[in-house]
């Protein structure tokens, strides 16, 4: 025995592949024939003084073991990675294939875990955040699913009556013109409560804050700055403080500048107190953009304050029951305000590319068996001379470890890379105004999922390795050999599972695809191509009376219309998919007064005569307006389908009357003109609302979209029409001109980005899925060559040999399919929010994208397949 390990010993040394493990293995082998001696009856001493003769050197050794133990934990490592990189180095094709499959699974990950960190975790500029509560009244006439802005009057109860906040503040999204230096401009802005900034924990850069006086009506016009207007416009220099700026022609003195990380919704340039227009909001039920920003006092949880307000909301329903009745409020954290939509998105695809990680772990475990077959001899060697299992699997760990740490390098690199095409789709803004940038959480991350990785697709094949007795695995190992049947069943195992998260991944883009060609085939109910909009505000004092609005819509229109390769031009306040809405409750002069809140509640229009024609809404029935409709003759309205239908559902609306408001509001009869089709204002995968249109003679915006239908390209006709504004009117802004199909594409800009990405990714989980069923079928071809030659030698037809390999590799993907379909019929659930027209369980996607999936495996089976048919019997049985 002791002729025999020596042997080994030497063997072993030669190699170089065991040289700081085998004192330790001497030792354990010295002290073995020692305690044999005793058995024999020789005494300690004179046992062990024997068994170091016949195992020479072994002081020398012991000497080096004591060394050995002096060393600390960080030279140990050097020698197990030392050791690990030229096992690596001897694999060079493993090394390769795996290292390209963990970057490409790390720089996945990493790339949407980027701008998983700016949406969830990224601090937001306020002071203790979680405490800042966002509060907005909820409507009992829409179910209470949506929110509505809150009016002032409402504002002011709440705050005087509330105890579960120890602030709260009010913020209107307003639109300023600045003029009189160049070419006028439209700019974001708020009007806000004296409080908002102490409130959020914000100090101006320079300057100050508005003072408590400043919320009363009739306050001096002041303002503050953003950092950016302020940089773009005044270079930022700090003696802006105390200027001038006009606003639609009204000077207002800056007083200070907001801190450059600052943002609220909307990264709005100007910031006024609202103090300066408080007695136009004083009307209560006028919800116009106004939300409510709140912080929880010390020790009130946000369903304290959801039951107080509840209770306010209640008491508020009594007392003003006309606009009141069935209105609560509607209380969430600011975050989830700024997250919006896009939260459900960035975490469904964070959790697709979690998906293709595992797969890529799967495949490189998958991997690391079949390297580990044919090192099983080399390990059970070292078992039998004394290595510690324990010994084994942290060398091996180590090796995961490095190739771990070189594809999440790689990742690292591919995740940047990746980040431009995920700017571009996210947009300019970034997430929530913040910049999609890799900082210390996402480092962080990635040094996480390296080390969660190694152990994922390192342990599975250590343990597998150091399971068996040391004869079983030698024998394993033999001749002839496939690994044996364990290793073989793992295999299957580890490519089921990555079929199985591939088909959630594809049956996800499926739907999405689906969703998304039905969404783009929805009748929007207008033309919007060659059509252009544009905005129009007109806020200065030269328009204070309804005349003199509709004096410049009057002027202007003809002024359009008569520019080269225009078609025809319209206004209209409220055109499809802007989002932008008025609605007031109406009351049906032919039907019963409804309960307080019970009226119908439409959206309004207030439209030129041209209006339909110029956007190619159909008409149904009856006309539509004509220069006729003005101030001197009778109240006319047109409606859209899904008004006329539920209103009158006996399909007779036309010649109807209503009026706008409550029946005590002693307003003029409106007669129902006619019927146009349904246009989808808040976006074509939204329901239509009722609609109501009316003539801007008869009702006079001081706002309104400008839509024009022209042959010319953009730029020269903004241009064009920026021209004709001018002439009329040199300090009205144009603001936000766009074409009717970019509204149509920003809409759905969400749902095509995830799409985009799942196909990506999913695309990705297939192809190693692919080759991880390749891999697999190939590994078993090769090892059972000698097999498979037996059996043609002995008559086996190649197609045999054909439908014995594809079978095997069929049974793995069939196997994987219909555990995933199990499995995406759960997990799909999570993307019904961004699917229209689908359901997440849609059996025609599932199936076609089982069907694809195995399809591609058997394309993946049949290469290797047609190897296996090519085995020359004669050789094969030579070999045997």
């Amino acid at each position: 025995m002791s002729a025999r390990l020596r042997s080994l010993w030497r063997a072993l040394r030669r190699r170089g592949d065991f040289e700081f493990e085998m004192e330790d293995e001497l030792k354990f082998h010295v002290e073995k024939r020692a305690a044999d001696l005793m058995r024999a009856g020789a005494s300690p001493e004179e046992a062990m003084r024997r068994a170091r003769l016949e195992f020479g050197g072994l002081q020398k050794h012991e000497d080096e073991c004591r060394d050995a133990r002096s060393l600390n934990f960080f030279d140990d490592l050097r020698k197990d990675v030392r050791f690990g990189l030229r096992g690596l180095r001897k694999s060079p094709a493993f090394s390769v294939v795996a290292v390209l499959t963990l970057a490409l699974g790390f720089g996945a990950t990493t790339s949407i875990f980027t701008v998983v960190n700016a949406t969830m975790f990224h601090p937001l500029p306020y002071r203790d955040e979680s405490r800042v509560m966002l509060l907005r009244e909820n409507d009992a006439r829409r179910n209470g699913n949506d929110t509505i802005s809150v009016p002032y009057p409402d504002f002011l109860d709440w705050r005087a009556q509330s105890h579960s906040f120890s602030q709260m503040a009010v913020a209107r999204n307003l639109n300023f013109a600045v003029t009189g230096v160049g070419e006028p401009e439209q700019v974001d802005g708020f009007a806000v409560s004296p409080n908002f900034l102490s409130l959020l924990g914000v100090q101006p850069l320079i300057g100050r804050d508005f003072s408590p006086d400043e919320e009363k009506q009739g306050t001096a016009p002041v303002v503050m700055l953003s950092y950016a207007y302020w940089q773009s416009h005044y270079g930022g220099s700090p003696s802006v403080l105390g200027q001038t700026i006009l606003l639609y022609g009204r000077a207002y003195t800056i007083v200070g500048v907001l801190p450059q990380n600052f943002y609220y919704i909307s990264r709005a340039a100007i910031w006024a107190p609202v103090g300066i227009w408080v007695q136009f909001y004083m009307e209560r039920g006028n919800h116009d953009d106004t939300d409510v920003i709140a912080r929880l006092a010390d020790g009130v949880t946000p369903s304290q304050a959801q039951s107080e307000m509840g209770g306010i909301a209640a008491r508020l329903a009594k007392q003003y029951p006309a606009t009141n009745t069935g209105e609560g409020v509607s209380i969430k954290p600011i975050r989830d305000e700024f997250v919006g939509d896009s939260k459900s998105a960035v975490l469904i695809l964070f959790g697709a590319v979690v998906f293709v990680l595992l797969i890529a772990c799967v495949n490189v475990a998958n991997l690391s068996l079949v390297r580990g077959v044919s090192r099983s001899k080399e390990i059970a060697l070292r078992i039998a001379i004394g290595a510690s299992r324990g010994r084994l699997i942290r060398q091996m760990l180590t090796e995961s470890l490095l190739l771990s740490a070189i594809g999440g390098g790689l990742g690292l690199a591919v995740a940047v890379w990746s980040l431009r095409g995920l700017a571009k789709l996210i947009g300019d803004d970034g997430v929530m105004g913040i910049p999609i940038r890799m900082d210390g959480n996402v480092f962080g991350f990635a040094a996480a999922m390296i080390f969660l990785v190694a152990l994922m697709f390192g342990m599975i094949p250590a343990l597998h390795a150091l399971r068996p007795e040391v004869r079983s695995s030698l024998q394993e190992s033999g001749r002839g050999s496939t690994g044996g049947a364990r290793q073989n069943r793992l295999r299957g195992i580890l490519v089921v599972a990555e079929t199985a998260l591939a088909l959630v991944l594809l049956a996800g883009a499926g739907l999405m695809m689906k969703s998304l060609y039905l969404l783009l085939h929805v009748n929007g109910g207008f033309d919007p191509s060659q059509t252009y909009t544009m905005f129009l505000n007109l806020g200065s004092t030269r328009y204070k009376t309804d005349a003199s609005q509709l004096g410049f819509w009057r002027e202007i229109i003809p002024r359009l219309q008569a520019l080269p390769g225009v078609e025809s031009a319209a206004i209209g306040t409220n055109v499809p998919l802007t989002d932008d809405h008025d609605r007031t409750d109406i009351t049906l002069l032919d039907r019963p007064t409804p309960g307080p809140s019970q009226f119908p509640h439409p959206d309004l229009h207030y439209v030129s005569p041209d209006y339909f024609r110029t956007l190619k809404i159909p008409l149904l029935r009856g006309r539509t307006f004509t220069e006729m409709d003005s101030a001197t003759t009778a109240p006319v309205a047109v409606i859209n389908e899904t008004a006329a239908t539920r209103l009158w559902p006996d399909g007779n609306a036309l010649g109807k009357q209503f009026i706008f408001g409550h029946p005590n509001d002693k307003q003029k009869p409106i007669t129902i003109a006619g019927v146009v089709a349904d246009t989808r204002l808040y976006g074509l995968g939204k329901p239509a609302r009722l609609e109501v249109y009316t003539p801007i003679d008869q009702q006079v915006p001081n706002h309104a979209a400008v839509v024009v239908r022209s042959k010319i390209e953009g730029p020269t006709l903004a241009a064009e029409i920026r021209g004709a504004v001018s002439s009329l009117d040199k300090d009205e802004p144009v603001v936000g001109f766009t074409t009717m199909n970019q509204l149509l594409s920003d809409w759905e800009s969400t749902r095509r980005e995830t799409l985009i990405l799942l196909e990506l990714f999913s695309g990705l989980a297939l192809v190693l899925a692919s080759i991880g069923i390749f891999g697999v079928v190939s590994y078993n071809v090769a090892a059972r060559t000698n097999e498979i030659g037996i059996r043609i030698a002995m008559g086996a037809q190649r197609r045999d040999v054909l439908r014995m390999v594809l079978s095997h590799g069929a049974k793995l993907a069939i196997a994987g399919v219909g555990i995933g379909l199990v499995a995406a019929l759960g997990l799909t659930q999570l993307l019904s929010g961004l699917l229209y027209g689908v359901k997440a369980y849609d059996p025609a996607t599932h199936a076609a994208v089982g069907a694809l999936l195995i399809s591609v495996a058997l394309l993946a089976c049949y290469i290797p397949a047609r190897r296996a048919m090519r085995v020359d019997p004669m050789i094969a049985l030579r070999h045997e």
